[in-house]
């Protein structure tokens, strides 16, 4: 059962994040799916992306 979970956990991992900062506040945020969420990777990272370039901030990195 815990290789299991770590599976899971890795297929998470691997499907990378994004960075973004806020170029008046510099404060930056990490876009990453959630191991434990829909399945769909890339939809969860790209909601968050464009949510915060919604409110301001850039892309810094993107490892996907």
């Amino acid at each position: 059962m815990r290789s299991f979970a770590l599976a899971l956990l890795l297929a998470g991992c691997a499907q990378g994040m994004v960075l973004l900062a806020h170029p008046q506040t510099g404060q930056t945020v990490e876009c990453k799916a959630d191991p434990w969420g829909d399945g769909m990777a890339s939809t969860q990272i790209e909601k968050c992306v464009k949510a915060y370039k919604g409110a301001g901030y850039t892309i810094r990195g993107d490892s996907r």
